[in-house]
């Protein structure tokens, strides 16, 4: 079995723990990293936006040249994409007519207008598979031209995501990790309860939050391996679904418990499915029940509560096959 993966590669991405887990079963494997196309490399943000935007379509092209010359390069039996938004239609007609199989696990919603394209939409149909944690959308998936929606949930990197074996030092504070969203900053803003805010991820540097006192926006992502330590020194770890995705479920569900951080995180049925009483949940449509539960996290008389919700928690989600590596030996079986 030989598997091209398509996607963005640094520590931490879809294609770069997949790969991580693909070359301890030995199987062999590619990597096309499409975003060194089209990244410009120029440090200045907006000179870098514009410069990309400029050469967009020049390295579009180039991305879908170079991957069709995989084909006779690497020889895959097997196209893995992560997202895709940047591939023609037309290239994976030459892998399908190639009978090479094409499989997408995208992070996104396929119709996510933020992170979605008219290449993406026009070639739902060509997919052999695809892998979602979003099941409540597959009969509109199939509705749209998807044949084999799959679902897999997400996972937490146990290489990253881990207990730390330090003294564990927590701090009264809210920690909360995510790019900017508007719902983000709604959800944020609607607590009421005077304790420190910090919030790490990128797009928060003009947020309205910047003026509230005990908010701290480091406008910085977080590294992968600083990720456990953030989680577990804080008191509570706030997760917030992306609208824009119609999500569920999202990879900090695994990612906050298996680093042995009390979460918070939105209700609804497939989390409790998931985490069951092993999590701290919230309704944000009910703005004074969301503060109770924060308050009640800070009262002195409930840490030992919280703090056994925590641990259950970790052990929860660690010894219930939820890694990467679980994930992707359930995808290369689904391929045999």
């Amino acid at each position: 079995m030989r598997i091209l993966l398509y996607g963005e590669n640094w520590e931490g991405t879809h294609v770069n723990c997949i790969a991580e887990v693909l070359k301890e079963l030995n199987i062999n494997y590619k990597i096309f990293d499409f975003y060194k196309i089209l990244n410009t490399q120029i440090r200045f943000d907006i000179l870098n936006k514009v410069v990309r935007k400029l050469f967009y379509s020049q390295n579009e092209a180039k991305i879908n040249s170079l991957l069709l010359n995989e084909i006779n390069i690497f020889k895959p039996d097997i196209l893995f994409i992560s997202k895709g938004i940047n591939i023609y239609p037309e290239t994976l007609k030459v892998f399908r007519d190639k009978s090479i199989i094409i499989a997408n696990w995208n992070p996104d919603d396929f119709f996510n207008k933020f992170n979605s394209s008219k290449n993406l939409l026009n070639s739902l149909e060509l997919y052999d598979f695809v892998f979602s944690a979003r099941k409540h959308l597959f009969d509109e998936y199939k509705i749209k031209g998807i044949k084999n929606p799959i679902y897999i949930e997400w996972y937490y990197i146990p290489w990253l995501h881990n207990k730390r074996h330090i003294t564990l030092n927590l701090q009264e504070k809210i920690t909360f990790i995510g790019t900017f969203s508007k719902r983000r900053e709604e959800v944020i803003n609607s607590i009421q309860v005077d304790r420190p805010i910090e919030i790490w991820g990128s797009g928060w540097q003009f947020s309205s939050l910047r003026y509230k006192k005990n908010i701290l926006l480091k406008n910085k992502v977080l590294n992968q391996n600083e990720f456990p330590e953030i989680i577990s020194s804080s008191l509570i770890n706030l997760n917030i679904l992306t609208l824009e995705n119609r999500d569920c479920t999202n990879l900090k569900l695994f990612e906050i418990t298996a680093s042995n951080g009390l979460l918070l995180t939105e209700q609804n049925d497939v989390t409790q499915r998931i985490l069951g009483s092993n999590s701290v949940y919230y309704n944000y449509n009910n703005v004074l029940e969301f503060n109770d539960v924060i308050e009640d996290i800070f009262n002195p008389y409930k840490f030992e509560y919280y703090n056994e919700i925590r641990n259950n928690g970790y052990f929860n989600v660690v010894n219930t096959n939820n890694t990467i590596n679980d994930r992707v030996f359930d995808i290369i079986n689904t391929f045999k």
